[in-house]
């Protein structure tokens, strides 16, 4: 697994999880982890980074290596 970064980081691993279900905006993230705005932003501009995750506009939504991540993530989880 290639994820480390998410699987490693619960916050990044929530904010994924929240995207992977539903868009997003900035906003939005804050309030359903409980973070600060700014802390969310920094989190995302690195899953973005990563390649996990994209922005089109205001909301952020997986990409095609988010969606594989957590494809992977829900796997590994399963089988432990």
């Amino acid at each position: 697994m290639e994820y480390g970064s998410i699987a490693t980081n619960p916050n990044k691993m929530k904010l994924i999880q929240i995207i992977a279900k539903k868009e997003q905006n900035l906003e939005n993230l804050a309030k359903k982890i409980r973070m600060p705005v700014q802390t969310a932003k920094s989190l995302l501009e690195e899953l973005m980074e990563e390649g996990l995750i994209i922005k089109e506009g205001e909301v952020y939504k997986l990409s095609e290596k988010g969606e594989k991540a957590i494809k992977e993530i829900g796997e590994f989880k399963a089988s432990v």
